[in-house]
């Protein structure tokens, strides 16, 4: 199973997201919780299915991510149906300030915050999502 930091390099290759458990689970909890289902016991069995004994602690994880984007952003996030089979745009930006944060590329993660949060909310934002992307990492994903 591909994670995300070992597939950093080919994000800007035309890197498919879909191929990366991980990812698929992160847009998939995304794109249900900007649907209002913030905290259904669907989004728990997967989390629960992908990370076992952590369950708890990588949800709260991601729904603290998911808080800082929506305080810090720069505009709501675009997301698509749950049954969508392409990624926007809007949903591929999160993923990638997480592999880059895996990978320890500052540049890129430094990059990926300015286009994603507001300058004087950043903070929040990068330790978020360097929480989420250990807690993936600690995981495999």
């Amino acid at each position: 199973m591909p994670s995300m930091r070992d597939d950093l390099g080919e994000w800007r290759a035309g890197y498919d997201p879909a191929e990366c458990s991980g990812c698929r689970l992160l847009v998939s909890a995304l794109r249900r919780t900007a649907l209002g289902h913030g905290c259904t016991h669907l989004i728990r069995r997967d989390f629960s299915v992908a990370f076992p004994g952590d369950a708890n602690e990588v949800f709260a994880t991601f729904r603290s991510f998911l808080q800082a984007l929506a305080h810090a952003g720069r505009r709501k996030l675009r997301v698509a149906y749950p049954s969508a089979p392409a990624l926007t745009p809007d949903e591929t930006l999160p993923l990638a300030i997480v592999a880059a944060a895996q990978a320890g590329d500052e540049a890129l993660f430094e990059a990926h915050l300015c286009w994603l949060a507001l300058p004087e909310a950043r903070h929040a934002v990068a330790i978020t999502a360097r929480a989420l992307a250990a807690a993936l990492a600690a995981h495999g994903q």
